[in-house]
């Protein structure tokens, strides 16, 4: 299969690339759950689909924490109410970014990932920059051939790779694309999938990081099980709780 093939290929430049930069951010995300702070989480369209992968997700655990803005998180209307045209006008709007932060309480402990796989669109941008202008830790996951190959669009001039304090590749081309047949014709967007290993990599070694430490955390159990349930659901309530605890935070 040709697609399979191509992200084959993807996944090994990730590994091969990013390893050091993953590990980086991986850190940060230690360190700010330790600290009891958060790892904050956006993305806009298909990117926000990474963050969804972090938490609430089986083997995740209490500390990362997706921004939510439903209408850039679901497109899946396509036109009319929520369609594609409002999620791509909103992601392209100067300013939105200060009004989506203005909800959080944020410190110097926190981190923030953002996924935007072409880097180079207002809003991503913005909210990366204003973060930085905080203090916290920012990590960048994008695109480098489709960012470098285009220019900004946003009034800062500027690349989410060149905002971010950590930055990770996806290696997807430009364009997202895959698989090219003849007649010009480009299939097989990439970036959603490499942005969910990248996430699940860095949710991981955030978790090796900490109990090397010694640093207790609520890990999502599998709840879908036939033995000892009622273990399960205490870890389950337990992680709910601290969850519920951490977000008073913001």
């Amino acid at each position: 299969m040709d697609f399979i093939i191509k992200m084959q290929q993807v996944i090994h430049l990730i590994d091969d690339h990013e390893t050091q930069n993953i590990q980086k951010a991986a850190q940060a995300c230690a360190n700010s759950i330790a600290a009891g702070r958060v790892v904050l989480m956006f993305g806009a369209g298909h990117s926000a689909l990474p963050p969804q992968e972090a938490f609430p997700r089986i083997g995740s655990i209490v500390g990362f924490v997706q921004i939510t803005e439903p209408e850039l998180g679901f497109n899946g209307f396509v036109t009319g109410k929520g369609g594609q045209r409002q999620m791509s006008f909103l992601e392209q709007t100067s300013g939105f970014a200060e009004v989506i932060l203005s909800n959080y309480t944020l410190t110097p402990q926190d981190t923030l990932i953002v996924f935007s796989n072409s880097g180079i669109n207002a809003l991503p941008v913005e909210i990366c920059d204003l973060a930085r202008q905080q203090s916290l830790t920012t990590i960048g996951v994008s695109s480098a051939a489709h960012s470098l190959a285009n220019h900004p669009k946003n009034k800062l001039g500027k690349r989410l790779m060149e905002i971010a304090d950590i930055h990770i590749d996806t290696h997807v081309p430009e364009g997202d694309a895959l698989v090219t047949y003849p007649e010009d014709i480009h299939t097989g967007g990439g970036s959603t999938i490499a942005g969910m290993i990248i996430m699940n990599a860095i949710v991981v070694e955030t978790v090796r990081l900490l109990a090397e430490k010694g640093v207790p955390f609520h890990i999502y159990p599998s709840h879908n099980v036939s033995g000892n349930i009622n273990e399960v659901l205490r870890k389950e309530e337990a992680l709910f709780e601290a969850h519920k605890q951490l977000i008073t935070k913001l």
